[in-house]
C-alpha cells in the first residue's frame, strides 16, 4: 500500500530524515534516496510488531502538503509491504 513519508533532505555529512506522518513516533533514514523504501518498510515493521491491526489508512498527500510542519523537504510515495508486518508479540 502506498503511503507519503515525509523526506528531511540530508547533505554529505547528514542522512536523509524521514517522518512518516500516518505512523506518528516512526522515523527512518537512509544516506542515499535509493535507500529510503527500504529504512521506511523496516521502521514501519518495528513500529508495528505485533500491532497488525493498529496501521491506519494512508492519509491523501494533499491533505498532508497543506501541512505547515512539513516544508522545506520533499514527499515520496512508499510502497509499504504490510504482509511483512509481524502479526503477533
Amino acid at each position: 500500500m502506498l503511503y507519503p513519508v515525509y523526506v528531511h533532505i540530508g547533505d554529505a555529512e547528514h542522512a536523509h530524515g524521514v517522518t512518516c506522518p500516518d505512523f506518528p513516533g516512526c522515523f527512518a533514514a537512509a544516506d542515499e534516496w535509493d535507500g529510503l523504501p527500504a529504512a521506511v518498510q523496516e521502521a514501519v515493521q518495528a513500529h508495528f510488531y505485533g500491532e497488525l491491526d493498529a496501521v491506519p489508512a494512508p492519509t491523501p498527500m494533499t491533505l498532508l502538503a497543506q501541512d505547515p510542519q512539513y516544508q522545506g523537504g520533499a514527499w515520496l510515495l512508499v510502497d509499504i509491504d504490510l504482509s511483512r508486518i509481524e502479526g503477533r508479540a
